[in-house]
């Protein structure tokens, strides 16, 4: 009767797709706590200054009401970062800091709309304690992006 050698067995089947993924971003520059950071900050310039620009804006054409207001900003909250990110790549504060958000495993592919709207509301409920985590890994994944199935890389 043969017998399983399961050294050869886990290294055939469970570990090889790692050690591809290992291969894959051999070459990828990974972004560092602190650019991160700085792109989440852009982000947040951008939102206020378009809400501030929106406000000015309904009120030199007339009255309009706290409700229609509050929907305004909560939809430029809470669309901009996952529409951006899961139609272009990254949002405006990624691009000026030259970065992108992509699939784990599949760095040429932008994750799905529900996987952004999960990553932000991910990053939305744990906030720094997710980025912390950046520091702990090789790959400086945050839990939002673990959460998600995304890596951020740095565009060249």
């Amino acid at each position: 009767m043969d017998t399983l050698d399961s050294t050869s067995f886990l290294d055939n089947r469970v570990f090889e797709p790692k050690s591809g993924m290992d291969a894959q971003y051999n070459e990828v520059a990974f972004p560092s706590l602190v650019s991160r950071v700085k792109a989440l900050f852009i982000d947040l310039i951008i939102i206020l200054i378009v809400f501030t620009a929106t406000t000015l804006f309904i009120d030199s054409i007339g009255e309009i009401s706290n409700f229609a207001r509050g929907f305004i900003l909560v939809f430029m909250l809470y669309l901009y970062d996952p529409i951006f990110t899961a139609f272009t790549g990254s949002t405006l504060g990624h691009k000026v800091m030259k970065l992108k958000v992509r699939r784990y495993g599949e760095p040429d592919k932008k994750i799905s709309l529900g996987n952004a709207f999960l990553r932000f509301f991910t990053k939305g409920i744990l906030g720094w304690i997710s980025f912390i985590t950046v520091t702990g890994n090789k790959r400086k994944r945050a839990i939002h992006d673990w959460a998600s199935g995304s890596i951020v890389l740095t565009d060249n």
